[in-house]
């Protein structure tokens, strides 16, 4: 799931030697899972429903924050990603476990030109993973807390190739199973710990995070006659959040919300993100449903903008359960 080309292109002249060839076809299913498990993050990376230029919109030219390449990507992608929380009981005060269950889907879709004069072939990759998080939340005084996890992902992996223009239809035999039209697994255990402020005013809320990921998995499946290699990866986000109270009616409250974050990232990732860190910064209207409530901590729409990486570009969003 390189998302700033298609190696398969690249294999091409390396088909006798077998050894370069498995080691670049592992390193991109590395890379591919690796990529999955930021992307699947919705603290770090947000997708939206409508993809946008900023420079467009707001009349600038800076190609840090989007460029034609970059949004056409970013419509390539579609994802989804399900988190829901379950507090334990707590039996030791100020300190509480929480159990996360989380399941994502993210699909790219690309054509590949191999020759100006034919239709280009196609590429689809699919990742679908389940994650359980086990966290320990210690709270340290009235503002500052501690948290300490442990992450597991079980990650699917699936891509097809439609050789619609015949120009690999002689390499076929030997890609097919083994770089495209096929399929591989991991499981990667994620240990990464978080420092949060928060401090409550009349107006709303103000929350500053840091967290630390590290990541290490093994790949098992059909592609690359099994090779697929251990995703290894990490990344930092340090982010600020101001929520703002506009109206308080009954239990349910309407607020404004934006957030600043910065992510780096190594390992892995940063090849396919193009980029060793980037930043993303949202802004939205939150309403908290009562009638909702044991479910969803609060609704809103807004837009994200993301800067740095190879995703750049702007987003309108739907924001969900924003803590």
């Amino acid at each position: 799931m390189d998302l700033r080309y298609l190696p398969i292109v690249f294999f091409i002249p390396s088909l006798a030697c077998a050894t370069s060839l498995n080691d670049a076809v592992r390193k991109d299913l590395e890379q591919n899972f690796a990529t999955n498990v930021v992307l699947s993050d919705s603290d770090v990376f947000t997708f939206g429903f409508h993809n946008f230029d900023p420079n467009k919109v707001f009349k600038i030219d800076n190609e840090n924050i989007g460029t034609t390449e970059s949004i056409s990507r970013r419509k390539d992608i579609a994802a989804l990603s399900l988190p829901y929380t379950i507090e334990l009981p707590s039996y030791i005060e100020d300190n509480r476990q929480e159990l996360t269950l989380r399941l994502s889907a993210l699909s790219i879709d690309q054509d590949v030109d191999l020759s100006s004069g034919t239709a280009p072939d196609a590429l689809s990759e699919y990742v679908v993973s389940g994650y359980l998080e086990f966290a320990n939340v210690n709270q340290l005084d009235e503002h500052w807390s501690v948290n300490t996890a442990i992450g597991n992902h079980i990650s699917y992996y699936r891509n097809d190739y439609n050789y619609r223009s015949g120009i690999l239809e002689p390499y076929r035999s030997v890609l097919d199973g083994f770089i495209v039209n096929t399929d591989a697994w991991a499981y990667i255990v994620e240990p990464n710990i978080k420092l949060t402020y928060q401090d409550l005013h009349d107006w709303g809320r103000l929350k500053i995070s840091s967290s630390w990921h590290y990541f290490y998995g093994y790949g098992w499946g059909e592609a690359n006659e099994g090779d697929v290699g251990n995703p290894e990866g990490w990344y930092l986000a340090n982010e600020v959040k101001v929520f703002y109270d506009l109206i308080s009616w009954r239990d349910n409250v309407t607020s404004m919300y934006s957030s600043v974050r910065r992510i780096d990232v190594g390992g892995d990732t940063s090849a396919p993100l193009g980029t060793h860190s980037y930043y993303e910064a949202s802004l939205g209207w939150l309403l908290d449903p009562d009638l909702l409530n044991d479910w969803v901590d609060n609704v809103g729409i807004g837009l994200t903008i993301n800067y740095g990486s190879s995703l750049k570009g702007g987003s309108l969003v739907v924001f969900f359960n924003q803590d």
